[in-house]
């Protein structure tokens, strides 16, 4: 299997959750053009008010870097400074049982 999965977790700075997913909610519209991203998706966290996820589904690895690299990624990471309270938690998943999973 290619594809590659990971899950992150970002935290906002107290009182910036709005203003950080309207920063971020750029780079799910940024990834409705990207080829190789298969699923970009942002939650909230029904348990903790300052938490953002995201699944993010690449076909592989060039795609990963693709969008790790635009300019829309570059953007945000800019414009987030002050947003959020600490550095981002960043998994790589590995797949070893699906229904639905892109090959």
């Amino acid at each position: 299997m290619s594809a590659v999965t990971y899950v992150v977790k970002l935290t906002a700075a107290e009182g910036k959750r709005d203003e950080a997913l309207a920063v971020l909610g750029k780079l799910v519209d940024a990834a409705q053009g990207e080829p190789g991203t298969v699923q970009y998706v942002m939650h909230t966290d029904s348990t903790d008010p300052n938490a953002i996820w995201f699944y993010e589904v690449y076909a592989d690895e060039a795609a990963f870097q693709a969008h790790a690299g635009s300019s829309a990624m570059a953007e945000a990471m800019g414009a987030l400074g002050g947003l959020l309270g600490g550095p981002p938690d960043m998994r790589k998943l590995e797949v070893v049982a699906h229904k639905g999973f892109p090959a």
